[in-house]
C-alpha cells in the first residue's frame, strides 16, 4: 500500500493563509456592520471568524493532528480521506490523467458510470461528447501532500490506466519524472 499523508510546511502555509482570510472576512463583517450602526459588532464580527475559520479549515486540521493517511493506493481501490470515507473499488475507475497545474501535479479521476440497468458503460453518455470533454468524477491535489507522488502514480498505474496529459513541450515521461517537485 502506497499513501500520502498533510505536509507539515505546506499545511502551515495553508493554515496562515485561512487565518488571513478569515481576518479579512470578519474585519470586512465589522466594518459593514459599523456603518449601519448594529449592536454587538465585535460579538458578531468575532462570531463570524469562527464559524468562517471552521468552515474552511477544522476538517483539515484534524486530519493533520492526527497525522491519517489522506490518499493511499490500496489493493482493493484508491482512498482519498478528502473525497469519501471510502475506498473507490479500481474496477468503478476507469482512468486516472495526471495533470501539471502551475508548478503542481494533479490526478483527475474518472469513474466507470453505469446505465440505468446498473451495467457499465465504456460508451460516451448521450449527447454525443467524446472522452475527452468529459470533467473527471474527482480531482486529487497532490500540492498539499508529502511523499512519493511519483511512487503513488506508478502504483495507480498497477491497477488502472494512468494518461499524462502534460503542457505544450513537456513530455510523458518528464512529466511523470517531475511529479514529486
Amino acid at each position: 500500500m502506497t499513501s500520502l499523508r498533510y505536509s507539515g510546511p505546506k499545511f502551515r502555509v495553508a493554515l496562515v493563509v485561512a487565518a488571513a482570510l478569515t481576518a479579512m472576512v470578519s474585519l470586512t463583517l465589522w466594518m459593514l456592520l459599523n456603518a449601519f450602526h448594529f449592536a454587538h459588532t465585535d460579538y458578531l464580527a468575532a462570531l463570524s471568524a469562527l464559524v468562517f475559520f471552521a468552515f474552511v479549515s477544522v476538517a483539515m486540521l484534524i486530519r493533520y493532528l492526527r497525522n491519517e493517511v489522506v490518499l493511499a493506493v490500496r489493493p482493493t481501490g484508491l482512498y482519498d480521506a478528502r473525497w469519501q470515507a471510502d475506498t473507490v473499488a479500481w474496477q468503478d475507475i476507469r482512468e486516472v490523467v495526471v495533470r501539471r497545474v502551475e508548478n503542481d501535479v494533479e490526478l483527475d479521476v474518472y469513474l466507470w458510470h453505469r446505465q440505468s440497468s446498473g451495467q457499465s458503460s465504456g460508451k460516451p453518455p448521450a449527447g454525443g461528447r467524446e472522452r475527452q470533454d468529459y470533467r473527471p468524477d474527482h480531482i486529487i491535489e497532490l500540492a498539499p501532500l508529502e511523499g512519493d507522488v511519483a511512487g503513488v502514480i506508478r502504483a495507480i498505474g498497477h491497477h488502472v490506466t494512468v494518461r499524462a496529459e502534460s503542457p505544450a513541450g513537456m513530455g510523458h515521461l518528464d512529466l511523470l519524472a517531475r511529479a514529486g517537485a
